[in-house]
């Protein structure tokens, strides 16, 4: 099932992803991307739910939780040139209920265009 519009999804940001200044592009770039849905798991939860099943210490440790609503990365694909229907699709896993995907190809330009609009949290 397709979410919808006014849904925020995030998505772990690893420091295979991040240098400590810039995140790179390849945390959007290819297909089935992988993001989780805040409307079932809190921001706070993410945290711990990342740091069990999504980093893998020493060489990936997660650091930052990159968030974006749906219509605004829906709207950044309809804007970008050439134009790319993006959507987030339920993908419901064992360790998380909340996992869904965008099934679509994401161009590195269309990547970097994500990044602009993403808010990028900080684990307290």
């Amino acid at each position: 099932m397709t979410l919808k519009r006014d849904e925020n999804i995030v998505r772990a940001v690893c420091s295979d992803k991040f240098d400590g200044m810039r995140l790179s592009p390849s945390l959007f770039a290819g297909s089935n991307t992988s993001v989780s849905r805040l409307s079932l798991i809190s921001l706070e939860n993410h945290w711990e739910l990342f740091r069990r099943h999504v980093q893998k210490p020493p060489h990936r440790t997660l650091e930052r939780i990159a968030e974006i609503n749906v219509g605004q990365l829906e709207d950044v694909g309809g804007n970008h040139n050439p134009p790319t229907q993006l959507s987030v699709e339920e993908d419901p896993l064992a360790w998380n209920q909340a996992h869904a995907i965008i099934p679509q190809k994401i161009s590195r330009g269309l990547a970097n265009a994500i990044l602009k609009k993403l808010a990028v949290h900080k684990s307290d």
